[in-house]
C-alpha cells in the first residue's frame, strides 16, 4: 500500500521550518529516503593520518563518488553523529581518549542497525564485536578485497531496508523503518518523528502508516500513536509512556501496558 498525500511538508529539526517543495524536501532530509541516492555515506573514525588516508583511497577506488567524513577522533565523531546518516561506519578501536570499543557503545545507544567495521591491529576484542554487533574486522594494513567486500555488504544492507512508502504530488518516497521513530495522528495531519530530529508532516491515517510496518518492530501503542521499538530506551508504567532513546515520550493506552512490556522485551532479546 502506498500512502497517497496531496498535502505534505517537512519540518526541519529544532527550527520548525517547512519545505512544501519536493525537490527541497529531497535536498534536505535525503539522507531519510530510500533510494534518493545509491550512493554509499561513510565514515572513517581514526587516530592514524596514514590509516585514514589508505582507507579513503580504497573507498574512493572501490566506488568512485562515496561520500567520506573523516574523524580522528572517537569524542568528535560521537559530538557529530545522529542515527540515519551514515551507510557504514570505520571505527579503529585503539585511539587516545575515547576508543573504538567505547565509541561503538554509544552509538548501538541509540541507532541499533548502522553497519559498523572494526579496524584495527589486534583480534583480541571479539567479544566487544560480538557486543556491539560490528559486521566484520579488517586488519591493518587494510586489504583493498577486503575493504571491497565491506562496501559490497553495506550497498547490499542498504538495497535491503524495508519502509513506509508515501506518494507525494505524484512521487513515491519510501522512508526505512529504522529512520522512524514513531508516528503520531492529531486529527486528520500524521507525523513521521525520525531518528535524525526531522519531522514529516502529511495528511492521512495512522491505519495507512501502520498497515506497512512489522509487527515484530512496530507497536500500535496508542489510538494516536505508533511506535518503533528499536528507538525504544524503557517504559514508565505509571505514567504510561515509551521513554524514547532521545529522551521523547510516547503514550501507551492503559490497557496495553502489559503488552507493550512483553513486545518491548521479546524485542531486545531478538536483536
Amino acid at each position: 500500500m502506498v500512502l497517497d498525500n496531496s498535502v505534505f511538508c517537512a519540518l526541519a529539526p529544532f527550527y520548525g521550518i517547512e519545505y512544501n517543495n519536493i525537490r527541497q524536501i529531497e535536498n534536505v532530509f535525503g539522507e531519510l529516503v530510500m533510494g534518493a541516492s545509491d550512493v554509499l555515506k561513510v565514515a572513517i573514525c581514526d587516530d592514524e593520518l596514514a590509516s585514514r588516508r589508505q582507507l579513503q583511497f580504497l573507498i574512493e577506488k572501490n566506488r568512485p563518488g562515496t561520500m567520506i567524513d573523516l574523524y580522528e577522533s572517537g569524542e568528535l565523531f560521537i559530538n557529530d553523529f545522529r542515527p540515519g546518516i551514515y551507510d557504514l561506519i570505520f571505527m579503529d578501536i585503539l585511539m587516545p581518549g575515547m576508543g573504538g570499543i567505547n565509541a561503538t557503545g554509544k552509538i548501538r545507544a541509540i541507532d541499533s542497525s548502522v553497519p559498523i567495521v572494526f579496524a584495527t591491529s589486534s583480534q583480541d576484542h571479539a567479544m566487544e564485536g560480538y557486543k556491539n554487533r560490528v559486521i566484520r574486522y579488517l586488519m591493518k594494513p587494510f586489504n583493498p578485497v577486503e575493504v571491497g567486500e565491506v562496501l559490497e555488504l553495506a550497498a547490499q544492507m542498504k538495497g535491503n531496508q524495508g519502509g513506509v512508502t508515501l506518494r507525494i504530488n505524484g512521487k513515491d518516497m519510501t522512508f526505512s523503518y529504522e529512520k522512524i521513530c514513531y508516528a503520531e495522528q492529531n486529527a486528520h495531519t500524521t507525523y513521521l518523528h525520525m531518528a535524525n530530529g526531522a519531522v514529516l508532516q502529511l495528511t492521512g491515517k495512522l491505519d495507512d502508516i501502520e498497515a506497512q510496518t512489522p509487527d515484530d518492530t512496530f507497536m500500535r501503542c496508542h489510538k494516536s500513536y505508533l511506535v518503533n521499538l528499536a528507538h525504544v530506551k524503557s517504559i514508565d508504567k505509571d505514567l504510561q509512556v515509551f521513554i524514547m532513546k532521545d529522551d521523547d515520550t510516547v503514550h501507551i493506552r492503559r490497557e496495553s501496558i502489559r503488552e507493550a512490556s512483553r513486545m518491548l522485551a521479546e524485542y531486545a532479546l531478538k536483536f
